[in-house]
């Protein structure tokens, strides 16, 4: 199945990129060779393959058949559950990657790395690159939070999000106000969706993007994550959509600020 394009309108395509699937299946073949501490010469000489094939394979640019991906882990002596994971991989030729959180994990790492904005959303909880260590705690969530440093991010959160009381009234308030914190940081935008916005399209999710190439985005659930690729795909969560309804940056720190003050009033930070 192929994305839909306007009639009579000529593209700029971007520049390609390996699918998510494949290029986790590529990074962790690097990853087990250089385990095994064999040079790609060496594998190449072993299975009697081109060493272009195995940088290409590594690279993700080359897809690898379950047969070469078998090949190659005999090699590198990878067994259980993580050849089993490796070949999933490469028999996962679709449009998506649904899988396994931890498996998709070092791929989003590295996608982070590479991306040159990095757009997230919250709504249950906020976004893991504006948590504080103890709300990322109480909420079980993994932390990038080096990357702010680095990288221009915008992170539209729902109010309910600011409400929402996770790991008790002082966790909270250092939270809040790292908010503020954060925001005060030239490379950060943060865009706060009202109760008064009411029903808008927004979800948990991360949108990757890259100064030559198409975005990505991450959809991430309690156990298992989703990775887009295809332009039709991304579209719907592209910036545009919650402009509409977020408040710009400045009000939203105001708001931020008012959830504060009434949270102190009700008592609720006393003893901070």
């Amino acid at each position: 199945m192929t994305c839909p394009s306007a009639p009579g309108k000529v593209l700029v395509m971007p520049k390609p990129r390996p699918a998510p699937h494949a290029r986790a299946l590529a990074d962790g073949l690097r990853v087990a060779r250089k385990a095994a501490r064999l040079a790609a010469t060496e594998v190449a000489d072993k299975l009697a393959w081109s060493q272009s094939t195995i940088s290409r394979i590594e690279t993700g640019t080359r897809a690898a058949s379950a047969e070469e991906v078998s090949a190659l882990l005999a090699v590198y002596q990878v067994t259980g559950e993580r050849r089993e994971a490796l070949l999933s991989l490469s028999r996962d030729s679709g449009p998506w990657w649904f899988a396994d959180v931890a498996l998709q994990s070092e791929t989003l790492a590295q996608y982070e790395k590479e991306a040159t904005k990095i757009v997230a959303f919250g709504v249950t909880f906020l976004p893991d690159l504006l948590q504080t260590p103890s709300y990322a705690r109480a909420a079980s969530s993994a932390l990038r939070r080096k990357l702010m440093e680095q990288k221009r991010f915008v992170a539209y959160i729902d109010e309910g999000a600011l409400h929402r009381q996770v790991g008790g009234p002082r966790v909270m308030a250092n939270q809040l106000r790292h908010l503020i914190s954060m925001a005060e940081r030239p490379n950060v935008e943060l865009r706060v969706i009202p109760f008064a916005a009411g029903a808008h399209a927004g979800g948990a999710y991360v949108l990757l993007e890259f100064g030559d190439a198409s975005p990505v985005v991450y959809l991430e659930h309690r156990r298992c994550g989703l990775f887009l690729h295809r332009p039709c795909d991304v579209a719907p969560y592209l910036r545009p959509t919650m402009d509409a309804v977020a408040l710009d940056p400045v009000r939203s720190v105001r708001l931020i600020e008012s959830v504060i003050e009434a949270r102190a009033q009700c008592g609720d930070f006393l003893g901070q």
